[in-house]
């Protein structure tokens, strides 16, 4: 069974709970620090904790308690084909209850790309539609969180959403695309889309050092409910908590303009946008660049009072 890192002295052995009772339901792993702010990690599309391994070491390093999901039909889970954008997005409210309840300390919830966007949709709230496409499903936003933060999200009612796309060049056709693909979706839910049937894979791995990015536990295709829901998704523009919005000035996909005009639009009691240098958008595969956004998160979390645990002592925050 892959884990995220290698239990040691310094590093317990990760507690893995299973979120739901349903066949392919979501499973937490968590690496506890008694005492210290929990970061709740999103992986991206297709992806599950393991790949996101060098960036939850930092944070457990930097003094966090730290929780990564495994995503209906993601990661560890069992890979079925029959799921929508809401199941995902109630695996995070019973990861966030079950945090709560057994440790009580606060919690920061953020992710990356479509992690990033579940981030944004659980900062915010917003709607979809129904499997007819007439009445629209309500998003609440996620109650007792401390903090958000998102690398690489963009508002999906954006146009820049489709510019991520190789839908670009039918920008002017949206609402005929997304009326056709929920058509689509509610005839055929499973059909299974790989990845590079509507993300450019130069623009997905441009810009990137040494990463570190195993196979184990990783998704190949995707099912088309899931891109519908996507891409009908509907968010409100106001957070009722921090937000940190993170990415790459060398990020083909998510680039500092689409990052920028993101932050433009949310509206909430503080918002901040750090880019690094390099990385692009696989920058947290990365040892230096996941360090570096951890160092971000950190500053972040201590401007907000957060408590961290640094070997047996409180951190300097």
């Amino acid at each position: 069974m892959p884990i995220a890192f290698t239990p040691s002295p310094l590093c317990l052995a990760f507690r893995r709970v299973p979120l739901s009772s349903r066949k392919g339901g979501a499973l937490l792993d968590v690496w506890p620090r008694d005492g210290a702010a929990t970061v709740l990690f999103l992986p991206g599309t297709m992806l599950g904790p393991l790949q996101y391994r060098v960036f939850l070491r930092a944070l457990y390093a930097q003094g966090f308690s730290v929780a990564a999901l495994h995503l209906t039909g993601h990661g560890d889970t069992r890979h079925i084909w029959r799921f929508h954008l809401p199941d995902l997005l109630d695996d995070v409210r019973r990861a966030a209850a079950w945090l709560h309840q057994t440790s009580g300390s606060p919690v920061i919830l953020g992710g990356h790309s479509q992690g990033g966007i579940m981030t944004l949709a659980l900062a915010c709230g917003g709607s979809l539609p129904d499997e007819n496409g007439r009445q629209h499903i309500t998003l609440a936003p996620l109650d007792g969180v401390a903090a958000f933060f998102a690398v690489s999200a963009v508002f999906p009612q954006s146009a820049d959403l489709l510019r991520l796309t190789l839908f670009a060049p039918l920008l002017a056709h949206r609402p005929s695309i997304q009326k056709n693909m929920l058509r689509l979706a509610r005839r055929f839910p499973a059909l299974p889309l790989p990845l590079f049937s509507y993300l450019s894979p130069r623009r997905l791995l441009a810009g990137h050092g040494t990463v570190d990015l195993p196979l184990a536990g990783r998704r190949f295709t995707y099912p088309l409910a899931l891109l519908s829901d996507l891409l009908s998704l509907r968010l409100n523009e106001t957070a009722h908590r921090p937000f940190l919005l993170m990415g790459a000035r060398n990020d083909a996909l998510f680039t500092p303009d689409i990052l920028r005009a993101t932050l433009a639009r949310l509206d909430a009691p503080s918002k901040a946008l750090h880019l690094l240098p390099t990385g692009g958008h696989m920058l947290l595969m990365q040892e230096e660049t996941a360090r570096e956004a951890v160092a971000c998160v950190t500053l972040h979390a201590c401007a907000l009072g957060l408590p961290l645990r640094c070997g047996c002592g409180p951190s300097a925050c």
